[in-house]
């Protein structure tokens, strides 16, 4: 576990980025690919502020400078470095959600809070993440808790980080 803080430059470009991937693909929260459909779109675009925000705290953490999250790859190119997907719950104790269109080579980094303050919570390989014993039972989805998780300081020292980053 980790905690990072951004400074107020880096939540202002996070809710220009968040704000910028709603309308490049003029996304509404009610679309078919979600399955909280009963928020805002004040509210859509404050979640999408925020998976930008956790993409920069987790690039903070591997001393990446310069990073600029992604506008409109979605899930052609990782989130940070070349492998890793960063899920981001505002829930402290949140699960790590996996999805069937992410790629099962990379690594799944999950990340609590609400800007300014974020905490790594660990990662998983997605590839490890989309097993049966994560499978929800009512979306087509795999939820990794916390104890299930590898803690972030071990990515430093495993085989993945030198592919991922």
């Amino acid at each position: 576990m980790h905690k990072v803080i951004l400074d107020y430059a880096q939540e202002i470009e996070a809710h220009e980025i968040g704000l910028a991937r709603v309308l490049a693909r003029a996304s509404r929260p009610d679309h078919a690919g979600r399955f909280n459909k009963a928020i805002s779109l004040h509210e859509f675009i404050a979640e999408h502020a925020e998976a930008v925000a956790s993409e920069m705290a987790v690039a903070q953490y591997f001393g990446i400078r310069n990073f600029k999250a992604t506008l409109n790859t979605y899930k052609g190119q990782a989130d940070v470095g070349s492998r890793i997907e960063v899920k981001w719950t505002k829930y402290d104790q949140g699960q790590l959600i996996v999805y069937e269109y992410d790629r099962p080579t990379d690594i799944a980094v999950l990340v609590t809070g609400e800007a300014p303050n974020y905490v790594i919570k660990g990662w998983i390989p997605i590839a490890m993440a989309q097993k049966p014993r994560y499978r929800h039972s009512k979306q087509p989805t795999w939820w990794v808790t916390q104890i299930n998780l590898q803690p972030i300081e071990n990515l430093r020292k495993s085989h993945y980080e030198q592919s991922a980053i």
